[in-house]
């Protein structure tokens, strides 16, 4: 079957708009499968193939799985994971390039309970605190909004948008006082600089940043994941440095992640034109490109590494969303650690599946949703305790 007939019949059957010979159709060449490779094949290839996410209407699931259920099977092979990839192509996808993401909580397939899960781990939020120059700290997300400081005769302003702002009036020296804002697993905060440029941190991240820029440059140091919208400046480039990598831009929107517990800095660029540097290695990006360097900790001079990506992928988590192309199960539970602040360890023996899918944060505050949603896939399982969530095996 090709890929265009499969799109068609997955999508009609998943908007339940199927007729008797399209469903007829799809469940033949399903049931006739040997094994389920054919089908990660092809389902991976048209969820990587789309550009951009796909938003369908509510969908009754309740009606989808029913019929799901009445379905004759053949053998063993065929259980619902399989066939829950008609949802794939219309952004209800499966891990393991078909689990469902985007339908609502509660369906009605059946899943063990979690020990540990009385007190659910909670989402992150707009967290963050402010270290000034003089070392006294503000918790952000307690402060009120209007003025919080001054410094070097700059205001420091919390938004009613619950931004934190710098506005210049009138630089005084040339000495450069410098601030921090740091937010924990499990939160995020955006900053607007004193030149006006924008920074999104994503959760366990840090900017160290002068209150002022009346040099040559504009310098700030990063730790975690942040994306910049650098505010233009002739003569006076923007510099970012990251875990032991240098990306120098006048004026450009990209994405920095330099997390310590990821193998290499990414830095990916959406609009204008970035230079990445480290140690005596140079390249420039395009929009669409990404450069993977080393961690500065891993005491590795490899070069610099770049290939085009999904850019809307890479700054998913700056819009609200976790979306995984091809990650494996160690990628995808750092991403949610991050975010429900949570733990985490593994069982030996690990599927070396790779993930495919998408979440809105927003629909799902609960972890174990996530996870109910991961286990469905019959590749992982998990045990919680408190905070501690360990991954193993399937098991039924």
């Amino acid at each position: 079957m090709s890929n265009d007939r499969l799109k068609y019949l997955l999508e009609r059957y998943a908007a339940d708009q199927s007729t008797p010979e399209e469903a007829g159709e799809l469940f033949r060449w399903i049931k006739n499968l040997n094994d389920d490779s054919l089908l990660k094949t092809k389902m991976k290839a048209l969820w990587l193939e789309e550009d951009r996410d796909v938003q369908i209407p509510e969908t009754d699931w309740n009606t989808i799985y029913a019929k799901i259920r009445k379905t004759p099977v053949i053998g063993r092979k065929l259980f619902w994971t399989r066939v829950a990839a008609a949802a794939v192509i219309i952004g209800v996808l499966m891990v393991s390039a078909y689990w469902v993401l985007d339908f609502k909580p509660g369906q009605p397939v059946a899943v063990q309970e979690k020990p540990g899960l009385q007190k659910e781990l909670q989402p992150g939020g707009d967290r963050a605190v402010l270290t000034l120059a003089d070392g006294q700290q503000i918790v952000l997300d307690q402060a009120k909004s209007g003025a919080l400081s001054e410094q070097d005769n700059v205001k420091v302003i919390k938004t009613g948008e619950g931004q934190l702002a710098y506005s210049a009036l009138n630089i005084k020296s040339e000495e450069l006082q410098y601030n921090t804002v740091s937010t924990p697993r499990g939160g995020q905060y955006q900053v607007v600089l004193s030149d006006g440029t924008k920074v999104w941190l994503n959760a366990a991240s840090s900017l160290r940043f002068p209150v002022s820029f009346p040099g040559g440059q504009r310098r700030v140091e990063l730790e975690g994941e942040g994306y910049f919208e650098v505010s233009h400046r002739a003569g006076q480039p923007f510099l970012v440095q990251a875990n032991g990598t240098e990306v120098r831009v006048l004026g450009t929107h990209f994405n920095i992640n330099a997390y310590n517990d990821e193998a290499g800095v990414k830095t990916t660029l959406m609009e204008g034109s970035v230079e990445v540097s480290r140690a005596d290695m140079t390249t420039i990006l395009r929009p669409g490109q990404q450069a993977t360097t080393e961690n500065s900790n891993t005491g590795s001079s490899e070069g610099i590494n770049v290939r085009d990506v999904d850019v809307d992928a890479v700054i998913a988590w700056k819009n609200g969303r976790f979306v995984f192309k091809g990650e494996n199960i160690h990628g995808v539970m750092r991403q949610l650690a991050r975010w429900y602040d949570a733990e985490i360890s593994y069982g030996e023996n690990l599927t070396n599946e790779e993930f495919v899918g998408v979440i809105n944060r927003s629909r799902y505050g609960k972890i174990s949703d996530i996870l109910d949603m991961l286990e469905k896939t019959r590749t992982v399982s998990f045990e919680v305790r408190g905070n501690h969530i360990k991954v193993t095996p399937f098991t039924q």
